[in-house]
């Protein structure tokens, strides 16, 4: 291969790896852009922490059941399944007025 070859070879090869540097970059630049986006829409949605100063009451009846007593996080079970009953009840009164609602469609 005669040597002045090398030398578009070699051009070529720094213009791919300036090209591909630019790309990148540019692709990075536009990425940090739609990051910083999601997270101020993420912080818009989050609660602020209290102003300093103020302490942030605790309230015993909320929080994680495995803090809580044993008593109060059997009521909030109690209530929480007591809903899960009236909302599948509530959902098989609605499956049953639709197929009555469709067994009438035709006639």
């Amino acid at each position: 291969m005669p040597g002045w070859i090398w030398i578009p070879l070699v051009i070529f090869m720094l213009a791919m790896l300036i090209g591909g540097a630019v790309y990148a970059i540019r692709h990075a630049m536009a990425a940090s852009r739609s990051i910083g986006r999601v997270s101020d829409d993420l912080n818009r949605h989050m609660p602020q922490p209290p102003a300093a100063g103020r302490s942030q009451a605790t309230d015993r009846t909320e929080g994680p059941a495995f803090a809580l007593p044993l008593s109060q996080s059997t009521e909030r079970y109690s209530q929480a399944h007591a809903l899960v009953l009236q909302r599948k009840e509530q959902r098989r009164r609605n499956h049953g007025r639709t197929w009555r609602r469709w067994k009438q469609f035709n006639k």
